[in-house]
């Protein structure tokens, strides 16, 4: 019933209508006052949340270089990377090393059975001795047994690691002619010091063998050298890449450039950042590095006072209000504090809206259904060379995705997401090697070595072109050169051809898009300030360590089959909560192919097209299979039911540290 149909029935029963009417006055005055009152009400609460988060904001940077400061004099080096960790760390934050491995002798006794297995397993029998390079008889049976050993930990060394260790394959030296910072190779310098360290130790005394650190350039070493490093890591000719404006192209290409020789730096503004102070800079501790970073990020902030850059986003088109936002938003908005504000919420955003558009951001940003990247080794994204099948304004996309990043590295906001590890490269303009592919396209990458390696390529029928998939069309068939669909690869041209194929990988591809990201990037953060770091710190820099929350990841875990052992279901919890961090973010990569929990927890863990697919195990018996064993496309792991804890210790911390090498994985 309706007030003015209410009215009318009164005045027919004969009653008063200004007693109605002041009922629905007084009615209306109250709603008024409530909404008054929590209009001024919210607005001060947002006033106050605000500034507290502007305070948390302030200590949080302070308190990050006081940190780093307090634990600079007490560094652990990974033997495999030689990254710099806090003492607290028992495995490397980088590679994922722990942190008692060593390349050479074997491990401490005072090592528990389970790290002892570990070790093993990076020396697997089926590599022969007789690919050891042959050592002088004057040399010590010691010497040759460590340097073997070594040798076989480093050619087993996981994909992680691999990427880690290869971070010192390139040096910045100083040109004498020319003054400038220019890149050079560094070959071979963590092996050296590796040799080095088992001459120190087992040739004390050695008559003919030096026992410091001293001359160290023996034809054992010399030759021992190529046999140690990790292979194909120096082996080929290194690439930069470089952003480069022209008339023709104003908003930027991509060159790609013989390493040897280029330009280290690029310094935007000499006089606050000049070559030398930057490779200054580049040679201290990641920690070191990273407080300078901050302290420089920190300057570069725009006073609360003086603006704010507020998002209005749209959750029905988060991408596309979010991209058009920041691409609209000027050099000072982009160090302005950033807040979120989603449309018809009543959220204030104290920290905990814009933590939440970074998660949306990125979950949609690296959507294989949104077309702009594709999940490629390790589960680590590639810019997807037919992006512009998405959008015709696809590289708008790629240039405010560059913004987005580059937001997160001002803020120290993580990703929830990792790039392939040339991307990080190409950021960076350090140089790319042929052995980068391996991490990008693992199949064509031992493809390519087997044609270099190889005689009789005529007789596989290759040509200079490639076929590049579209969406709802026929593949589209690229000339590698000119006219290269009609040139046949033979053993005379194979190397021509490997090299571009490698270039269409690495860039060609991808140019425009990977032009338009770093562009994005570097509108935020001057690429000087990024330069200091390697590939792998900016890696860190930008993703962080995950934190996987194991009472969250158990209530959201179903078991299936009869064989599921409660004791051993007990056990398997017990471990996964004495994990470390970065052991039980391995853990999770293993069994559901992503290292990181979505931002609702592991309720929402989903199968690749989407649809929910909670994490489950499946007890089976040890005769079935030894080791655990993955579905990734489910979220299962099948545990084997162990007769004892520490027997089931001892398999997952095999299987996180071999990654899913020799185990079944779909």
């Amino acid at each position: 019933m309706t007030p003015s149909t209410a009215i009318l029935r009164g005045l027919q029963k004969g009653e008063n209508p200004n007693a109605n009417f002041f009922f629905y006055a007084s009615i209306l005055i109250m709603f008024v006052s409530c909404g008054l009152y929590n209009f001024f009400f919210k607005r001060r609460l947002e006033a106050q949340l605000l500034a507290q988060h502007q305070a948390s904001q302030e200590q949080v940077y302070r308190q990050d270089v006081i940190a780093s400061d307090q634990g600079m004099e007490n560094l652990w080096a990974c033997d495999v990377c030689d990254f710099k960790n806090y003492d607290g760390h028992k495995t490397c934050i980088l590679c994922g090393t722990e942190r008692d491995f060593t390349l050479y002798g074997k491990a401490s006794s005072k090592r528990s059975s389970g790290n002892d297995d570990g070790a093993k397993t990076a020396m697997p029998s089926s590599l022969s001795p007789t690919n050891f390079v042959l050592m002088n008889d004057s040399t010590p049976r010691t010497i040759k047994k460590n340097r073997n050993f070594a040798k076989l930990r480093l050619n087993n060394l996981n994909i992680r690691q691999k990427g880690a260790r290869r971070r010192h394959d390139w040096v910045r030296n100083v040109d004498e002619a020319s003054g400038d910072i220019v890149w050079g190779r560094n070959r071979d310098v963590l092996d050296h010091k590796v040799l080095k360290r088992i001459v120190a130790k087992d040739t004390r005394g050695h008559p003919h063998l030096p026992n410091d650190d001293g001359d160290f350039d023996l034809p054992m070493l010399r030759d021992s050298v190529s046999s140690v490093s990790s292979a194909g890591s120096v082996a080929s000719v290194g690439y930069v890449s470089k952003l480069v404006l022209t008339p023709k192209h104003p908003e930027g290409r991509m060159s790609f450039e013989t390493a040897e020789g280029q330009t280290a730096f690029q310094t935007v503004n000499p006089t606050v950042f000049s070559s030398a102070d930057l490779k200054d800079v580049s040679q201290l501790t990641f920690q070191q590095k990273h407080a300078w970073f901050v302290q420089y990020t920190s300057t570069m902030e725009v006073p609360w006072e003086y603006g704010h850059m507020l998002l209005e986003i749209d959750r029905s088109n988060l991408l596309h209000n979010s991209c058009e936002q920041l691409l609209w938003a000027s050099h000072d908005q982009l160090h302005q504090s950033l807040r979120i504000k989603f449309l018809n919420e009543p959220g204030v955003d104290a920290g905990g809206l814009e933590r939440e558009w970074f998660t949306l951001m990125t979950e949609e940003i690296f959507d294989e259904r949104t077309g702009l990247f594709h999940a490629g080794m390790d589960n680590a994204y590639m810019i997807r060379p037919t992006s512009s099948d998405a959008s015709e304004d696809h590289l708008m996309y790629f240039q405010a995705i560059g913004r987005f990043v580059g937001r997160g590295l001002f803020e120290g906001m993580l990703l929830d997401a990792h790039l392939a590890l040339p991307l990080y490269k190409h950021i960076l303009g350090t140089p790319i090697t042929f052995s980068d592919l391996e991490f990008v396209d693992v199949e064509l990458y031992n493809n390519l070595r087997w044609l270099k390696q190889n005689k009789g390529v005529e007789s596989l029928c290759l040509d200079f072109s490639v076929n590049v998939a579209q969406v709802d069309k026929e593949p589209l068939t690229i000339d590698l050169c000119p006219n290269g669909r009609h040139i046949a690869v033979t053993d005379d041209n194979k190397d021509e051809y490997v090299y571009l194929r490698f270039k269409w990988i690495m860039l060609t591809s991808i140019s425009p898009q990977l032009a338009s990201l770093i562009k994005g990037i570097y509108s935020v953060i001057p690429l000087e300030m990024l330069s200091v770091f390697d590939h792998q710190e900016l890696e860190l820099l930008m993703c962080g360590i995950p934190d996987v929350n194991v009472d969250d990841w158990k209530a959201h875990t179903t078991y299936i089959g009869n064989d599921c052992d409660p004791q051993v279901i007990e056990w398997f919890w017990d471990v996964v909560t004495d994990f470390t961090t970065e052991q039980r973010a391995r853990l999770l990569q293993f069994t559901t192919g992503s290292a990181r929990v979505p931002v609702q927890g592991f309720k929402t863990l989903t199968m690749n097209d989407g649809r929910i697919c909670l994490f489950a195990i499946q007890g089976i018996r040890k005769e079935e299979c030894l080791y655990p064993r993955a579905h990734t496309c489910f979220n299962r792991l099948d545990l084997p039911m162990y007769s004892s804890k520490k027997d089931l210790e001892t398999a997952l911390t095999m299987v996180i540290k071999m990654e899913v090498t020799g185990f079944t994985i779909e």
